[in-house]
C-alpha cells in the first residue's frame, strides 16, 4: 500500500471517529425524560449518573484529540507519539463505554442480587436515547461482539438441547401422576406418597407436577414441607413462583409469600402483575407498611403501576395499614376503577373508623354507574352498623332482595349485625331464620344481637339451638353468651357457660371472658364474689377492663370502699386515662367526700387530662344530626331548647324528678337541673320529636353510657309523647316504650 493511500485511510478513519464521538456527546447530553408517580415528577438525564458524565467527558476528549490530529503533519517524528496517544484515547474510550454500558444494563434489566430494579419501564425515551451514543462509539468492538455472539449462540444451542432432553423425560401434565396429585388433594400424607412416586418414576423434574405439588402442600397448611420442597426444584420459572406466592398469600402464609417473592428476584425471574397482586395482599395481611412501600416501588419500577388489578391491591394494602391518604391518592389516579377498587376504599374507610366517608364513597360509586357486589354491601352494612343508620341499611337490604343478589353466609351475617346494632333485632332474627346454612360466626352474631338488646333468654335459646345443631362455639361465641347473661341478670346460666368453656370445649378463658364474668356478678350485686374472682386472676389477666367492670358494679350498688379500690387500681394501671379519674371522682361524690372530689379534679388539671366529650346522633329525613351537652350550634337551637323545656315540664307533671348524682356535684340544685336537662341525648330526643310524625320510632346513638337521669327522663318522655325511643349507648341498647325500658333498669 502506497504512503498516500495510508494517509487517506488514516484521515477517513479519524474523520469517522471524530463524527462518532461528537454525535455521541450531543445525543447523550440532550437525552432526558420524566415520569410522574403519585403526583411527584421524576426527571432522568445524563448528569444524574457519574458514569454517563464520565462517558461525555471521555468522548469530548476523544473528539478534540481527533480534530487536532486532523491538522497535524504526518512527520515520522510524530508517528510514535500519535501511536501512544491513540492507545491512551482507546483505553479512555473503552473504560467510559464499559462504565456507561454497565449502568445502562442495570437501568434496563436491574440487578436482583443488589435489589436494584429496572427503570426503563418508567423513562423509556431516556433509555432509547442513551443507547444511541453507546452504539455510536462501540464500532471498534464489533469483532469482540461477534465472538461473544457466536459463543452465546453455541451455549444457547447446548441449553436448548438439554431442555429438549429434559422435556422428553418429563411426564405430561395430564398423566397418571397428575391425576394422583389431584386425588391426594391438600393432605400431607398422600402428597408425600405421590412425591416419592414422582422421584421413583423420574417425573420429579416436571415443573408442572412440582408446581401442583407445591401449591397443594401449601393449601394443606404444611408450609415447612413446601419450603423444603422448593429447595429441590431446579431452575424454577415464573409460573411456579407465581402459583406458590398466590397460594401462600391465599392460605394466610403471608410472610412466606414475601420470602418466596424475594427468592423469585434472587433467581432472576421477573415478577408480573400476578406476582404483585399476591405480594401486596400478603403485605396488607401483615400490616407491613414499610415492606409494602418497597413492593409498591418495585411495581412502579417494573412498569405495572397502571395495572387495574395491582392498583386495587395497593389501595387495599394502604387502607388496611391505615394510610388512607395514600390509598385515596392511588385510587383517584386510577384511570378505570373496578368494583374491587371501590370495595377496597369503602372497607378501608369503614375499618379505620371513618364510617361517614365509607358511605360517601358508596354514593360516589353509585353515581359513577358501578354496580355493587356482595363485598360492597358487607362494607356498607358495617359502616351503617357503626353509625346506627337503619334507613340506609334497610335500603341495602331491599336492594339485595329486589336485585336477586346471592346472600352468602358473610353477607347474611353482616345484615344480622347491621339490624342488631341499628336497633331492629326482629329483622335481624328474620334474616337469621332465612339462612339455608349458617356457620359459627352467624350464630354468634345473632346471640350478640339479642344480648346487646337485653334479651338474654332469647340469646341463650339460640346458644342451645346452636349446640343442638352440633356447631362448636368458639371464644367469641362465649363472649357474646356471657355478655348476654350479664345484661339480663342470668347469673346461673352465665356460670354454667363459663364452666363449659374448659370442661366441654377445651377453651381457656381469656381476658374478655373474665371481664364478662366480673361484669355479670357486679351487676347482680354479687360484689364479694366478683372481688374474689378478680383476686384469683394472675397479674397478666388483671387488665384495666376487669377493674372497670368491678367499678361499674360498685357504683350501681353504691359500695364505696370496693369502688374506690377498683378506681385506684385503674389509675395505677392507666394513669393517663381521664375516664378513670372521673369514675373515682364519682365514687367519692357518692360517699359525700367532696374534698376528695376536688383533689382528684386538681390532679386531672395538673396532668392536662380532660373528660371525653359526650355526643348523640339521630337520623332525620336521611340526614344525620349531632348534639353535645348544651350544644347551641344548630340553627334551630332556640326552638329545640324551648320544646325540650316544655317537654320536661310535662314529664315533671307525670312524676319525673331529676337525679342530681349524674351531674357535677359542686353545682347548686338549680344549676344541676339545668346541666342535666341539656344532655346530648335529651337534645336529640327533642329534635327527633319535633321533626318526625307521630308514631315514628326515634333511634339515637350515644358515644358514652347513658346517664341515670337521662334514662329516667326518657322513660317519662315515652309516656307523655306515646313514642317508642331506642337509644344505643356505649354498652347496649335501651328500648323505651310506655314508661319502661327493655333493660328493666338492669344496666
Amino acid at each position: 500500500m502506497t504512503k498516500s493511500k495510508r494517509v487517506l485511510i488514516s484521515l477517513i478513519l479519524r474523520l469517522l471517529a471524530f463524527g462518532a464521538t461528537v454525535a455521541a456527546v450531543v445525543v447523550m447530553v440532550t437525552s432526558h425524560d420524566s415520569a410522574q408517580v403519585l403526583n411527584l415528577t421524576f426527571t432522568a438525564k445524563y448528569s444524574n449518573e457519574p458514569a454517563f458524565k464520565y462517558f461525555v467527558i471521555a468522548e469530548g476528549i476523544a473528539s478534540a484529540y481527533s480534530l487536532i490530529v486532523l491538522f497535524t503533519s504526518s512527520q515520522n517524528s510524530l508517528r510514535r507519539l500519535l501511536l501512544i496517544l491513540d492507545l491512551v484515547i482507546a483505553m479512555l474510550l473503552s473504560s467510559s463505554i464499559s462504565a456507561a454500558v454497565a449502568i445502562a444494563h442495570v437501568g434496563k434489566k436491574g440487578n436482583n442480587h443488589a435489589g436494584w430494579l429496572p427503570i426503563c419501564g418508567q423513562v423509556p425515551k431516556f433509555c432509547d436515547h442513551v443507547n444511541i451514543p453507546l452504539a455510536c462509539t462501540s464500532k471498534e468492538k464489533t469483532k469482540t461482539i461477534q465472538k461473544r455472539t457466536l459463543y452465546s449462540l453455541s451455549n444457547d444451542k447446548i441449553v436448548m438441547e438439554a431442555k429438549h432432553k429434559i422435556q422428553i423425560a418429563e411426564c405430561p401434565p395430564k398423566s397418571a401422576e397428575y391425576e394422583a396429585l389431584l386425588r391426594a388433594g391438600p393432605r400431607l400424607k398422600p402428597l408425600r406418597q405421590v412425591h416419592a412416586h414422582l422421584i421413583v418414576t423420574g417425573c420429579h423434574r416436571s415443573r408442572a407436577l412440582l408446581t401442583k405439588l407445591l401449591t397443594l402442600s401449601c393449601a394443606a397448611g404444611y408450609i415447612a414441607y413446601t419450603r423444603r420442597l422448593l429447595t429441590t426444584v431446579h431452575d424454577p420459572d415464573s409460573f411456579l413462583f407465581n402459583s406458590l406466592i398466590k397460594a401462600s398469600s391465599k392460605f394466610r402464609f403471608s410472610l412466606d409469600a414475601v420470602i418466596f417473592y424475594r427468592l423469585m428476584l434472587l433467581s432472576h425471574v421477573l415478577p408480573s402483575t400476578y406476582t404483585f397482586t399476591s405480594v401486596v395482599k400478603a403485605c396488607a395481611d401483615l400490616s407491613a407498611l414499610r415492606l409494602g412501600r418497597v413492593v409498591h416501588s418495585h411495581v412502579l419500577a417494573c412498569g405495572y403501576g397502571s395495572d387495574s388489578f395491582v392498583q386495587a391491591a395497593i389501595v387495599a394494602f394502604y387502607s388496611k395499614c391505615g394510610a388512607l391518604g395514600v390509598a385515596r391518592r392511588v385510587f383517584d389516579e386510577m384511570p378505570q376503577r373496578s368494583v374491587v377498587a371501590w370495595n377496597s376504599m369503602i372497607s378501608g374507610y369503614e375499618q379505620n373508623g371513618a364510617a361517614n366517608e365509607a358511605l360517601v364513597m358508596f354514593r360516589k360509586m353509585r353515581e359513577c354507574g358501578v354496580d355493587p357486589d356482595s363485598a360492597t354491601f358487607v362494607g356498607v352494612l358495617s359502616a351503617c352498623s357503626q353509625l346506627g343508620s337503619l334507613e340506609l341499611g334497610c335500603w341495602v337490604h331491599d336492594y339485595i332482595v329486589n336485585n336477586g343478589v346471592r346472600v352468602n353466609v358473610v353477607l347474611a351475617t353482616s345484615l344480622i349485625n347491621m339490624f342488631s346494632r341499628c336497633g331492629d333485632v326482629t329483622r335481624a332474627r328474620a334474616v337469621f331464620d332465612s339462612m339455608n346454612e349458617g356457620n359459627v360466626i352467624a350464630w354468634t352474631a345473632m346471640i350478640s344481637g339479642y344480648g346487646m338488646h337485653g334479651y338474654g333468654i332469647q340469646a341463650m335459646e339460640i346458644f342451645h339451638r346452636m349446640k343442638a345443631c352440633h356447631l362448636v362455639p368458639n371464644r367469641v361465641t362465649f363472649v357474646a353468651v356471657l355478655s348476654a347473661c350479664a345484661h339480663a341478670g342470668l347469673v346461673d346460666e352465665g356460670r354454667r357457660a363459663f364452666t363449659s368453656m374448659r370442661q366441654e370445649y377445651g377453651l381457656v378463658p381469656g381476658v374478655e371472658h373474665h371481664v364478662c364474668m366480673v361484669d355479670m356478678l357486679g351487676r347482680a350485686g354479687l360484689l364479694s364474689e366478683a372481688y374474689q374472682f378478680i383476686k384469683e386472676l394472675s397479674l397478666e389477666e388483671l387488665v384495666p377492663a376487669v377493674w372497670t367492670a368491678m367499678l361499674g358494679g360498685c357504683k350501681m350498688h353504691k359500695n364505696f370502699d370496693l369502688g374506690v379500690e377498683a378506681a385506684e387500681h385503674l389509675i395505677s394501671l392507666e394513669p393517663e386515662n381521664p375516664g378513670h379519674y372521673v369514675l373515682l371522682s364519682n365514687m367519692y361524690a357518692l360517699a359525700g367526700r367532696m374534698d376528695r372530689v376536688e383533689s382528684v379534679r386538681n390532679v386531672m388539671i395538673q396532668r392536662g387530662l380532660k373528660k371525653q366529650v359526650g355526643y348523640s346522633t339521630i337520623d332525620v329525613n336521611s340526614k344525620s344530626f349531632l348534639f353535645s351537652m348544651g350544644d347551641k350550634s344548630h340553627p334551630e337551637t332556640n326552638e329545640i331548647y324551648q320544646y325540650l323545656d316544655e317537654l320536661m315540664w310535662r314529664c315533671k307533671e307525670a312524676g319525673y324528678a331529676p337525679v342530681p348524682e349524674s351531674a357535677m356535684h359542686e353545682l347548686e340544685e338549680e344549676e344541676r337541673e339545668y346541666a342535666l336537662r341539656y344532655h346530648s341525648e335529651k337534645l336529640a330526643v327533642a329534635f327527633g320529636l319535633m321533626k318526625t310524625s307521630h308514631g315514628t320510632t326515634l333511634r339515637i346513638v350515644k358515644n358514652l353510657r347513658i346517664c341515670e337521669d337521662c334514662h329516667s327522663a326518657i322513660k317519662f318522655i315515652s309516656v307523655v309523647t306515646n313514642r317508642e325511643i331506642i337509644i344505643r349507648d356505649k354498652l347496649r341498647f335501651h328500648h323505651f316504650r310506655e314508661g319502661s325500658c327493655s333493660c328493666l333498669d338492669y344496666w
